[in-house]
């Protein structure tokens, strides 16, 4: 049978097997997807399968990365529209908001995600292959929400702040199977506050008074 997907972009078929590995991982709680079931369950060929996806990959990070990519862009779009015509919220603001959005993003995969970092090891490999995508996010975030333009070496050290921030939630997020925003949202507001009082970002978060 001719795949109904065969008409799609390299990034649509990548993005299609993605959406159905986290789909599956979310149900089994397993890591051992092969490319064959993935195949079957997007209804998407082999042969076209194996078109997007490199003959050595490592499948747990190759999609976790097409994921937060994903998760990322979309994030970044929604937080433009919020804020186009917003002069009212400061920078925390948008900043919690942005870092927030991105959280409610990953609660639909939190399992699989959960699955994913099982393990110390495994955990510690996720997070340094990932550290690159997280400090990208951060900084079209600081773009995004900072209206003047920040000089590269103060832009650097405040991803890298914002990106702490994200890994310190990040860990209590899959440490619990809650599902609700708030909880997150209060710890994003706890640690953006304590970067905020130690100075790390010169003073740029700021809440309103």
């Amino acid at each position: 049978m001719v795949s109904k997907f065969m008409d799609l972009t390299d990034r649509q078929l990548e993005l299609k097997l993605c959406e159905t590995y986290f789909s599956i991982m979310n149900k089994t709680k397993t890591l051992n997807i092969s490319l064959e079931e993935l195949c079957s369950v997007s209804k998407i060929s082999y042969n076209n399968a194996v078109k997007v996806i490199p003959a050595d990959f490592i499948e747990n990070y190759f999609f976790l990365k097409i994921l937060i990519s994903k998760i990322d862009n979309e994030v970044l779009d929604e937080l433009k529209t919020e804020i186009i015509d917003d002069d009212v919220s400061t920078v925390y603001d948008k900043i919690l908001e942005g870092i927030t959005l991105r959280f409610e993003k990953f609660i639909i995969y939190k399992i699989a995600i959960q699955t994913l970092s099982q393990g110390l090891d495994k955990k510690i490999n996720i997070c340094f292959k990932l550290l690159n995508e997280n400090f990208s996010f951060m900084t079209n975030l600081l773009k995004l929400v900072e209206k003047q333009n920040q000089n590269c070496v103060l832009q650097n050290i405040k991803s890298v702040a914002l990106n702490l921030v994200f890994i310190k939630v990040l860990e209590k997020f899959l440490q619990t199977e809650d599902q609700d925003i708030d909880s997150i949202i209060g710890l994003i507001d706890k640690y953006l506050t304590e970067i905020q009082d130690l100075g790390f970002l010169f003073g740029f978060l700021k809440k309103a008074s």
